[in-house]
């Protein structure tokens, strides 16, 4: 029987020729061609996807199988629920924050800009993080943190697994939780219940830093631009 390290290495090989075989057929068939770094970031994204698969599930809790049109929920009374999202362009990525309470009233909306991060699962991440961040500097005692980054859920709510290349955030993340007293659930849900924060994180991205340091995202957000996003 194949050791856990050899089945690893088997799915990363395998990972590595379907993405050199999509990326061939993307030059005879469309006449582009591949960038090495781009090739390289969609096969480090496929195989977390496929090892994230693979990762033993966490404890069972009794919950409602989410719908692909579920919309935002309100947390129960007494909790607060923080969605997360990010943005990502060229240049680097945003992550958008709502936290709302049991009523579903906005109480914050922050957004924030991380320079030079263009790949897609390390915005997620740090996102995440942000999250996290946020929960802990205003010592939220009960919190919900949502995301629709199924992964980077995932790896949280196992103890923030290592990873080569989010390694360092997942240790932040770990050393948040680990430091203090907050009881905190993570919840992957679809995009329809995590437009608000969606919303946020793409808006966070068109500002300047100067623009994003006194922007007011809870009045933008009430008065109506996000709000029906969920």
């Amino acid at each position: 029987m194949l050791s856990e390290q050899s089945q690893t290495h088997i799915l990363q090989i395998v990972c590595l020729l379907w993405r050199i075989w999509k990326s061939r057929n993307k030059v005879v068939f469309e006449n582009t061609q591949p960038h090495v770094r781009s090739l390289a970031r969609q096969f480090s994204f496929q195989v977390r996807e496929v090892l994230s698969s693979c990762l033993p599930a966490p404890p069972a809790q009794p919950r409602v199988t989410a719908s692909p049109c579920q919309p935002w929920e309100c947390p129960p009374e007494d909790v607060l629920k923080i969605n997360f999202d990010a943005a990502v362009h060229a240049s680097g990525c945003s992550s958008g924050l709502v936290v709302r309470g049991s009523d579903g009233h906005v109480l914050l909306a922050s957004g924030f800009q991380h320079p030079g991060i263009s790949d897609p699962y390390l915005a997620e991440l740090l996102a995440a993080r942000d999250a996290i961040s946020l929960a802990a500097s205003r010592n939220l005692p009960r919190v919900i943190i949502e995301g629709d980054a199924a992964v980077v859920i995932r790896q949280l709510s196992l103890g923030a697994v290592e990873d080569s290349v989010g390694g360092p955030i997942l240790r932040d993340c770990r050393s948040f939780l680990g430091s203090l007293s907050l009881c905190i659930e993570f919840r992957a849900v679809p995009r329809t219940a995590n437009w608000a924060a969606h919303r946020v994180a793409r808006k966070a991205l068109l500002l300047s830093r100067l623009e994003l340091a006194s922007f007011d995202f809870v009045g933008w957000f009430v008065s109506g631009v996000g709000r029906a996003f969920g």
